[in-house]
């Protein structure tokens, strides 16, 4: 796990860790779910192998999503949803990313709760969409937590839905992220 928080490091460009690792939170525990409403049946998942790092100095988060993480309640429904919708055996589908920056200060030295915007760009199914985010950081103990709810729709990232499924998926997913952060620390 720590090599691949430092391929994320090297990617998404956080410089600076050997001068400032105070600085650098990661979050092994990171936890995002989605539901969608559909007519004939709700779809939920949950996805608890995601990674998730911020920087405080910069305000930048950066999260790796792997798709094939994403946990249903039927095992025929994880496999569609990996095969016939995101695809996730195709090269550059295998993942979601989102790489952003914290719109609002927040006094990470501070306990507190901090309402925040985060804007970047969110990739999902190889298509990248500038989006902004609503959320909260709280900080407590020397540990950051975010938590955020969006929408999703379906066709923004061409997720293809066969015609005889329409009626069965919803044209919009409900995405829930709750992270929680402790300081990194250099292997």
């Amino acid at each position: 796990m720590k090599k691949i928080i430092a391929l994320i490091l090297l990617i998404s460009n956080f410089q600076f860790l050997t001068s400032n690792a105070q600085s650098v939170y990661t979050s092994e525990s990171t936890e995002i779910t989605f539901f969608s409403a559909a007519p004939l049946e709700d779809i939920e998942a949950v996805n608890k192998g995601s990674i998730s790092m911020l920087n405080t100095l910069t305000d930048s988060v950066v999260f790796r999503v792997p798709i094939k993480s994403f946990v249903f309640k039927s095992g025929f429904m994880q496999t569609h949803f990996n095969e016939t919708y995101m695809e996730s055996d195709k090269k550059g589908y295998e993942t979601a990313t989102l790489k952003g920056k914290i719109n609002e200060k927040v006094d990470y030295k501070t306990d507190g709760e901090y309402k925040v915007t985060c804007t970047g760009t969110l990739r999902i199914h190889a298509v990248e969409l500038p989006r902004t985010f609503e959320g909260v950081i709280t900080v407590k103990d020397n540990k950051v937590s975010i938590k955020s709810e969006f929408m999703v729709l379906v066709a923004d990232h061409k997720i293809k839905i066969p015609s005889d499924k329409i009626q069965n998926i919803g044209k919009e997913v409900k995405v829930t992220v709750n992270a929680t952060y402790k300081p990194y620390v250099k292997p």
